[in-house]
């Protein structure tokens, strides 16, 4: 446990409740840059809180830039947890004093400006240049200009996508957490992955479905989701669709899937093309 980290989380920290005692937890577990390897378990018990109570407060703590997560980062495969010391107490309103600001001395009486000159009001538009103008203005050349430039390939594709060049690469983190409880909350009579043990080709798998739905466009043209929102939306109502299945949940009495299984490509685009409603096999 760092003293430094947990007194700094303590007095400086924009949360409170549930969410400053999660922060509190896992200082008690950080060294003194912040980072810690816990379990989610371990953290909800510290908490006196459900696993799935103590995944919402981490992804709301991450949201807030407080808490960093990297899936799989820390010794043998834990999850690491950073608390962003630079970060606490970002969102708080600054209630400091204002400070007493010194008289202003007496000193010389301010000088006269004198008024702004009358501009010369604006010639009409006419086939010769104005009288006096420095830099008149051409006619339109009749013929097109000879280095006329297309645009790039990289701009013709943001144009295309829908986004501006600076996001056609800047996508939402996938959000890990997030899509585990997802997971649950349709098929908990299905296998639950531990969060902390999901990591490797699993984490892999997922973050690869996830920029596939927020870049892939439908036959219409449009995005299926543009925001990280939109994007969990969709993934609610596709573990709702799986939940329907009577062959992916087993209850044909012949097999059941589990979250790793329905995030590899090929499982996931037939899940997603209707293949496994209510039939025995694709």
């Amino acid at each position: 446990m760092s003293i430094l980290v947990m007194s700094r989380v303590w007095q400086e920290s924009s949360h409170s409740g549930a969410h400053l005692l999660m922060m509190l937890a896992i200082a008690d577990f950080a060294d003194d840059q912040g980072r810690a390897y816990p379990s989610v378990s371990t953290l909800a018990q510290k908490c006196r809180v459900k696993p799935r109570a103590a995944n919402y407060s981490l992804a709301d703590l991450k949201e807030s830039g407080e808490l960093e997560i990297k899936i799989g980062r820390g010794p043998r495969g834990a999850n690491l947890y950073r608390i962003a010391l630079d970060r606490l107490g970002a969102g708080r309103e600054d209630r400091r004093p204002l400070q007493h600001v010194a008289p202003m001395q007496p000193g010389a009486p301010l000088q006269s400006i004198a008024p702004p000159q009358c501009a010369a009001p604006l010639q009409p538009g006419a086939q010769t240049p104005a009288t006096g103008c420095m830099f008149p203005l051409h006619p339109v050349a009749p013929k097109p200009s000879l280095n006329h430039q297309e645009p790039s390939v990289e701009a013709t594709a943001s144009v295309g996508s829908g986004l501006p060049p600076c996001q056609t690469q800047a996508l939402p983190d996938c959000p890990h957490l997030r899509m585990i409880d997802l997971f649950a909350k349709h098929l908990p009579e299905l296998p639950q992955p531990r969060p902390e043990l999901w990591q490797g080709k699993n984490a892999e798998a997922m973050r690869a479905r996830w920029k596939w739905v927020m870049t892939a466009k439908r036959t219409n043209g449009e995005r299926y989701a543009t925001t990280a929102n939109e994007a969990l939306d969709w993934f609610d109502r596709f573990f709702q669709n799986v939940a329907g299945s009577a062959f992916l949940t087993g209850r044909n009495g012949k097999w059941a899937c589990n979250l790793g299984w329905l995030m590899k490509a090929d499982n996931f685009t037939k899940v997603v093309q209707g293949n496994y409603e209510n039939k025995e096999a694709a």
